[in-house]
């Protein structure tokens, strides 16, 4: 048996077209569970030797999953600042002023979801200059637009596909931010597996149900235009971010 894991996008109003679009990928590849698992941590399953698919932060990838895990690829997300299977993260403020201009203000406090997180934690570094010495550990990136929101933090780096499911799901709490700037243009969230041998049917499926007229209606939901066959070296440019991170 093996499990399918797509919950870094854990919004209830994306379920059912998730598992639309999964039931139509495990028609196409032999073996696979029916439907996806929701009840393992999404982190977790990064590490089970069973994961015939689960989708990981790019970060995590190069700093500690590269030998457990095989990449298969990335989706092509139609939102604003993403194209060709890449994406840059929305830095967000409660008031509009530059991230410079935070940058000089004694005391600016910043949202982050999570040091292991390329846009939510890496892009801030990048576009900060280095790691900000005011951070506040939020541990999703919902709840750091709330923190923005809240004015308990000045600025926060969120996932550009994110911030359009959070904009979609809750307008209101989107309007009470300000978008002042972008991270680094990055290769989007990867999708992975476990087996090397699964790579290349889970490929073809994953083509298949791009083109797959039936699934538009899903595929519009998920905001997901095309997909990318993305390899291990293609995240690899990643670790130039690094020296970011040592101020």
């Amino acid at each position: 048996m093996s499990i399918a894991v797509l919950a870094m996008y854990p919004f209830a109003h994306l379920r059912d077209a998730y598992d639309r679009l999964w039931s139509a990928v495990s028609t196409r590849v032999d073996g696979a569970p029916e439907s996806l698992d929701r009840s393992i941590d999404v982190h977790d399953s990064w590490l089970r030797d069973d994961l015939l698919l689960g989708q990981t932060c790019g970060w995590p990838l190069m700093t500690r999953l590269a030998s457990r895990v095989h990449v298969v690829g990335a989706f092509d997300h139609a939102v604003g600042f993403a194209s060709g299977g890449r994406y840059r993260s929305v830095l967000i403020a409660g008031a509009p002023r530059s991230v410079g201009e935070w940058r000089s203000m004694p005391g600016c406090v910043v949202a982050a979801n999570s040091d292991e997180s390329l846009s939510g934690w890496v892009s801030l570094c990048w576009a900060w200059g280095g790691p900000p010495p005011n951070v506040l550990a939020t541990g999703s990136h919902l709840e750091s637009v709330r923190a923005v929101a809240e004015r308990r933090a000045s600025l926060a780096s969120i996932d550009a596909v994110t911030f359009e499911f959070i904009a979609q799901q809750d307008p209101v709490l989107a309007s009470l931010v300000h978008v002042v700037g972008h991270g680094p243009s990055v290769p989007s969230l990867p999708l992975v597996t476990s087996f090397a041998d699964r790579v290349g049917p889970l490929r073809d499926a994953f083509r298949a149900v791009i083109d797959d007229p039936g699934l538009a209606g899903a595929r519009s939901i998920l905001r997901i235009r095309g997909f990318v066959p993305f390899d291990l070296t293609d995240y690899a440019s990643l670790s130039d971010l690094a020296h970011r991170l040592r101020g």
